[in-house]
This record gives C-alpha cells, structure tokens and sequence, in this order.
C-alpha cells in the first residue's frame, strides 16, 4: 500500500460517495419482487437525487477504520491524492544508440508528493538495499521499519468480526485490483459496487527465471471496488476473515499473476462490518 509518515494509505472504497461537502454512505435495502440480470435481492440507496462523485483519493488508515467499523466519515478527512505529469520523450535506435525520427511521443505519469512511499509487508526477511521499480527501471532504496504498520487494521479484526456475528453482513474490499469476483463459502452476494475493469500486462520474473517473459493482458476489477455479503453459515465466519482480512487471497487462480505458487500482491482485500439499515452521511 501506499504510506506516508507512520499511517498507511489505501483507495477510497467506491461505494462512499461526496455531494456538496458531505460524505454519503448508502442504505443496503432488499428488492422485493424486482427481476435483475444477476438476481441480487438488495440494492444500494443513497438517499439523494443529488450529483454524487466518488471520493477520488487514498484514505488514512485511521479513517479507513472507521469506515471498516461503520462509523461516520468526516467530508473534512484528510486524502492522498496523486497529480499527473505529462512527460515528453523520444524514442532510441538500440542499434545505433541514436534517435528515431518522427518517434516523438508524450505519456502522462503519476505523481505523489515526495514523502509518499511504498509499504511491503515480506512473507520472509528481506536483505536487499535497493530494488528497481517501474517500466522506466528506477532504482528505489529499500528502508526496513521498525515496526509493522498494519498493527492498527490487524487490531480492529476481532471487533469488525463481532460486528458481524451480529448482524449476519459484511463487505469486502479490494485493496488491491484482481480478476474475479468470487463466491465465499458460508456467504452469498448480495450487492456490488465495481469500478471500471482496466487492462493490464507486464514482464514478470518469476522465482529461478533470470530472464523473465511478458504476460497476456488481463482484464482486472480495481482497488475500492466493494463486494457485499450475507453470511448463511455463521460457523465459517472465523475462516472467512482469516482468508480474506489482510490478506492477498481474493481472486481466481490464473497464472502468472494469479497464483499461490508466485505471489504478486494482486487480491488483496480487507473486510468491513456492514448494518443493513444504517447508511448516513457526514
């Protein structure tokens, strides 16, 4: 995820929405004799005719807990938000080490302010200095913390799932993008709120390949993307947050990226407590 300081940052989910300074949560209401393309038997009711935009930006991880809990979103919350560039370049003969005429080209990056930094939690202890990130092969330098900044989200877990003991819902949310949406067992859909699929390819080297290869596009559902849930069998709720809470184990298995045997960071997801008859605004 992204950080900043000592408090992670991750997307606004997208099913919060702003209008005119305040910040909407909508009412999850069921559909009562209403035929739909995908037979969800609820739908989401924002409670106004007013224009709505999403909450463009990435959340604190102090407000991202409040929204994980239910609670109440300040309009006046502090986000992150990145800025593009637009950069120009040129594009080089590899042969000749000379420019190309006629390949002129200009591509929009973007941009966080220069305290914003990448968090990675390791599966196992790292001792590397530096890595290179990006198509543009940067080099970043890698500072180990000293302390695990997910510690406040991991501390909420048993809270958000007593929450949910009670009232038989829940959310999940993606953190990071992925490629389906999936089928819980001991749960069943409800609702939804995607964003906009996105295509998505890239050279990947995978463990003992020194060479790497390029993958075949995917189609992927984006970070903040919300799927909402229905427990039908409340003894699964203890896997269901172990499997999915902080944990990148939300999506369909496809290789490369997609897959136990070669960990990438897709599918990662958190989980949020969900009352049916309380949305609001703040």
């Amino acid at each position: 995820s992204l950080a900043k300081g000592e408090n992670l940052y991750f997307k606004a989910p997208i099913d919060i929405k702003v209008t005119n300074n305040r910040v909407i949560k909508p009412v999850v209401r069921r559909l009562d004799n209403v035929i739909t393309e995908e037979n969800l038997e609820y739908f989401l009711d924002y409670q106004t005719s007013e224009k709505m935009e999403d909450l463009n930006g990435y959340l604190k991880d102090e407000e991202y807990i409040k929204y994980l809990k239910d609670e109440e979103i300040s309009a006046n919350t502090e986000l992150l938000r990145p800025y593009k560039e637009l950069r120009t370049g040129i594009e080089i003969d590899r042969s000749t080490r000379t420019t190309k005429e006629k390949h002129l080209f200009t591509q929009t990056f973007i941009r966080f302010e220069e305290d914003v930094y990448f968090y990675v939690k390791p599966s196992e202890d790292l001792n590397i200095d530096t890595v290179i990130v990006g198509g543009e092969s940067r080099l970043s330098v890698v500072i180990k913390k000293d302390r695990d900044l997910t510690e406040k989200l991991l501390k909420e877990k048993e809270n958000i799932k007593n929450i949910v003991r009670k009232t038989g819902f829940f959310k999940l949310i993606l953190l990071s993008p992925t490629n389906k949406v999936l089928e819980i067992e001991g749960a069943k859909i409800i609702a939804k709120v995607l964003g906009k699929p996105f295509i998505y390819s890239s050279w990947i080297k995978l463990p003992n390949d020194k060479t790497g290869f390029p993958t075949r596009i995917f189609r992927l559902i984006p970070e903040g993307s919300v799927v909402y849930y229905k427990v039908e069998d409340q003894n699964k709720i203890d896997e269901i947050f172990d499997k999915y809470y902080l944990k990148p184990a939300y999506y369909e298995l496809e290789y490369p990226y997609f897959d136990t045997k070669n960990p990438t960071g897709f599918g990662l997801s958190i989980i949020g407590a969900l009352n049916l008859n309380k949305g609001g605004q703040g």
